[in-house]
This record gives structure tokens, sequence and C-alpha cells, in this order.
């Protein structure tokens, strides 16, 4: 069996004299075992008994939430051949894929939104053996179609970042006569208004455990424990290619201690907040070699001050951000962690005057991507 069962009764409200428990099931799918399909087998099956049309429903409708990573169709494409994954000229990200009204494919870099063409071969090796890798919004709706013969309403933060937005929206989905399918990235944790819900699908559950930062494990678990506490369902499938990894095993199990638990002990271990003070400083130039220049000097006056003023516990580095190069200019971070970090930074402001030499200083970073 590929997946586990987490199952919980929990209090609903019915109204002020009453209450009801409701059975949550929660199955946790093991993705290394289904590598072949975005859907794992079990959702499939859950897909076919809700969306298939059977004389066993006397016509109910019935309404499936599948929550994606990403908006739009696909993560990008990469040349078979060589490797070769297409990026943003500007942004050293992958060009993202998505069909317009028209049909058509176009690129689009997710920063400074610069368009592409979608390529016709690899632009490295000429190879005409490119596709696209991944599934995003665009492309889990065209796959509900051709699987369902069912149109789906994508909900993303373009369509329900205001008041007139949601209701607009909420009228829409009120009118659906066909079985209701919805769509979205995390907006869609908090679910539509007025609908209880026979599903919800989370497509890959653990892809922003790949950010390298330190909060990753925490915005991960309350992804998943958000949808899980706010919808009106019954069944949840979570697919994972790290199922015990333990944001996602605290999260199935609606365990916030036992996450919080494991989750210090990674941010002690490590020195991060709130075990240590972190400060991130930034530098950004469109000339690489100049960006690396003006790092390394700040770098070496930071660890002659560190020896200066005897700090042996102060932990300096330098490191790339995770999106190396933004808007035409590269990027490079320093990482300064320490108890005592606080009196360090008042020294190096007087000292190195780095804010008029261009550098971004975050003195209680919440982040370091």
């Amino acid at each position: 069996m590929n997946y586990e069962l987490f199952t919980h009764s929990t209090s609903s409200w019915l109204d002020t004299r009453h209450s009801s428990l409701t059975k949550k099931n929660i199955f946790l799918v093991n993705m290394t075992k289904e590598l072949e399909h975005h859907f794992s087998e079990l959702a499939q099956k859950w897909l076919d008994k809700y969306l298939l049309k059977s004389s066993d429903w006397n016509h109910q409708t019935s309404s499936v939430a599948i929550i994606v990573n990403k908006k739009w169709y696909s993560n990008g494409l990469i040349c078979h051949k060589c490797g070769h994954v297409p990026q943003c000229k500007k942004c050293s990200v992958s060009i993202s894929y998505h069909k317009i009204a028209s049909g058509e494919t176009i690129g689009l870099c997710h920063i400074c939104k610069s368009q592409y063409n979608l390529p016709a071969s690899c632009p490295e090796c000429h190879s005409h053996d490119i596709k696209e890798f991944g599934i995003w919004t665009q492309k889990v709706a065209e796959y509900i179609q051709k699987e369902y013969n069912l149109p789906s309403m994508i909900i993303e933060s373009e369509t329900a970042n205001s008041q007139k937005k949601i209701e607009n929206l909420s009228s829409i989905i009120s009118h659906l006569s066909s079985a209701k399918v919805f769509i979205g990235t995390s907006i869609l944790t908090t679910p539509p208004k007025g609908i209880k819900f026979d599903l919800v699908i989370f497509l890959n559950a653990d892809l922003g455990l790949n950010i390298p930062d330190y909060t990753a494990a925490e915005k991960n678990f309350y992804f998943l424990y958000d949808a899980f506490t706010k919808y009106d369902c019954q069944n949840f499938i979570v697919q994972s290619f790290n199922p015990d990894q333990y944001s996602i095993r605290s999260a199935c199990k609606l365990d916030k201690s036992w996450f919080y638990a494991q989750d210090n002990v990674f941010r002690e271990e490590n020195h991060y907040p709130p075990f240590s003070d972190l400060c991130v400083i930034l530098y950004k130039n469109e000339i690489e070699e100049r960006m690396f220049t003006k790092v390394d000097t700040l770098y070496k006056e930071l660890l002659y001050l560190k020896d200066k003023y005897d700090m042996p516990g102060l932990e300096i580095y330098s490191t790339p951000p995770l999106i190396y190069k933004m808007f035409g200019k590269y990027r490079y971070n320093i990482i300064l962690k320490w108890k005592d970090l606080r009196n360090f930074m008042d020294i190096t402001y007087t000292k190195l005057k780095m804010a008029s030499k261009g550098f971004k200083i975050d003195r209680e970073a919440e982040s370091i991507v």
C-alpha cells in the first residue's frame, strides 16, 4: 500500500446548543512509488468516484478542490538530450508557460514578466526532444476536461484579491450545475464560502520544502494544516515525495505541538531564530564581477571586526540567494548569526557604513532567501 491513513474526529458547531463530530480522513500518499503519473492511484480512484457520471448519485453534484503549488501551465521546459532548461534573460529562473485565451502557449518570467515564445527545439543543442515538466493549475484543468469532460474553476490571487471579485466568483460557483472542480494555489487553502467539499487533493505537498530557508518547514506545515482545519470536508489526499518529513506528518496528525518540537530542534542546532539573531546583508549589481568584489571586501572586513572584538561565537558566511539574478542585477548575501548580534551590528554600522555603499541590511531577517 502506497499510503497511510490519519483519521480525526473534530467538533463541528451547528448552533449555540448542539455540536457534532466530523470525521476527517487524511490519506498521505508516497509518490516515490508512483512516478509515472501526476495523480496517484488513490487520487485517481477518488476522482473517478466523484466526477464520473453515475446513476447512484441521483444527479447530485460533487465538489472537489485540487491544490497545486503554482499557477499557469507548467514549470518550464527541459531538453531530454542535454538537460538544458531555458531561463529568463533578466532573471535566473526557468521560464514558465501558460495558455492564453487563443489557445497559444507563451513563456513568461514570473519575476520580471518578460515574455518568450515557445521554442520548437533546444536553444543549446537544437534537439527537438524538449518537453514540459511539472503540472500547474492550467494543466490540471486541461486534464480534468480531457478525462471527465468537466470544466474547472481556477482560483488565483488575481481573481480573488478583493471583496467584489470574491462575490462575483461565489455567484458563478453557485450557478454551476455539474460537478464543481476548483483548482488553485495556496489561496485555495481557504475554501470558497458556502460549499461542502467531498474531496481535497494536494498535488505535491512538499514542493515548498525545496526552498533553502529555515522557515520552509513552518510554511509547509501551515499550507496543509490550514486546509485540513478550514475545509468542511471528510476526505483529503496528500501526495508527497517525502512523506516522512516532520512538517508533513505533523500536519496530517493535526499536531501543532509535535511540529514545533521538531522544528525547534532544527532551528536550535543550526542557530536560527528564536535561538539566535539573524542578519542578512544583500548586495546587487548589474556587473557580476563588481558584485563579487564588493561582497568579498565586506566579508573580509566583517571577519576582521569579529576577531578584533573577540566574538568567536559569531557565524559569518556569504551565499547566493534563492534567485541569483533579478531584473538584470546579480545578487549575493552575507549571513550573520549569533545570540548577541545586535552589539556587533551597531559596531559595523559605525565602522563600515554599509548602507552608503549600496548594501541592503535586514537586521532582524525572517528569511534568508
